[in-house]
């Protein structure tokens, strides 16, 4: 179970994010709702590209790039399972309860 972390673009640009090859744009400013892993990931993506931009060549080790973290992620929500497992419970009740409700469909007899 994995938590969601909100991330935020505060560079004064657009930001695609890499996680598994896939593609994450985040526009200037944006908050955009992530799991833990993936929003922690391209945070320190961002974080990068913004030291390295300013120059700085030990950008792993700043400790500018903590307080450029610290800014990006946001508040913790619910975690990504709970959410889905009462989604899929739910939905799983609906079809039981309607299950005894369904009907074959009639043959119509044909018009002379």
């Amino acid at each position: 179970m994995e938590n969601i972390l909100n991330f935020t673009n505060i560079d004064s640009e657009d930001f695609v994010g890499m996680y598994t090859g896939e593609e994450i744009p985040v526009r200037k400013g944006e908050t955009k709702a992530l799991t833990d892993t993936i929003a922690k990931h391209i945070a320190d993506q961002l974080a990068t590209k913004i030291l390295i931009r300013e120059g700085i060549t030990d950008y792993l080790g700043n400790p500018k790039r903590e307080i450029l973290l610290k800014e990006m992620l946001g508040e913790i929500k619910v975690p990504v399972k709970e959410e889905e497992e009462e989604e899929e419970e739910e939905e799983e009740e609906k079809e039981e309860e309607f299950e005894g409700l369904k009907k074959k469909p009639r043959k119509r007899k044909a018009k002379k």
